[in-house]
């Protein structure tokens, strides 16, 4: 049996959101919270102390890896990032545990969630 998960989600993308917010509990998970920018992000995760976060680069107020940065500082939470764009070949994805670019297979999502709990 799988570990239900509580999740917090952030895209600036409302069907990205709605996407999320259907597929995650056909997986047996929680969606907890739902942000549109990344200092929603950062508060949500406070409030909810969530077992996972899924975030976009690109939103409004801070990017997605400036909200887990901050989060960081505060919560050891497991994070997908989802983008339209490759993952870089930098450093800067320190803070990231797996990667996806959209358009995100439900497949894809699954894997990588259960990637993530097995390393937890």
């Amino acid at each position: 049996m799988t570990k239900v998960l509580r999740i917090v989600v952030a895209d600036d993308e409302p069907e990205i959101r709605d996407y999320f917010r259907r597929i995650l509990p056909r997986f047996g998970h929680e969606v907890v919270g739902i942000a549109a920018n990344g200092r929603e992000l950062v508060d949500l995760c406070q409030r909810e102390e969530p077992d996972l976060v899924i975030t976009d680069i690109m939103m409004s107020e801070l990017c997605g890896l400036e909200a887990v940065a901050e989060i960081r500082k505060t919560q050891r939470v497991p994070v997908i990032v989802v983008s339209s764009k490759d993952k870089p070949k930098n450093d800067s994805w320190g803070c990231v545990d797996e990667f996806l670019v959209k358009p995100i297979r439900s497949s894809d999502l699954q894997a990588a969630i259960q990637r993530v709990l097995s390393a937890v």
